[in-house]
């Protein structure tokens, strides 16, 4: 996994936030290349569709307006 490639996620998601707020507060997003790639209320299908997207990529996720309560880092060795 590519540490600079999610911290470049990371940092998209932060550039993102004002206007997911306005429209996605509460809702669990996947960022990949800069955007949203999926959306959802469940962390678990969240990133298991993320998966089938990104065709297994490494992508950002967390929780809109909860961000520093559910940080994770998931990890897929390949």
């Amino acid at each position: 996994m590519s540490m600079e490639k999610l911290l470049r996620e990371k940092e998209a998601y932060g550039k993102l936030r004002l206007k997911l707020l306005e429209k996605s507060k509460g809702k669990w997003v996947a960022i990949f290349n800069g955007g949203v790639v999926v959306q959802g209320d469940d962390f678990g299908e969240v990133v298991k569709k993320a998966y089938e997207v990104t065709g297994g990529e490494v992508f950002y996720v967390t929780k809109v307006g909860e961000e520093q309560k559910v940080e994770r880092r998931i990890y897929r060795n390949r």
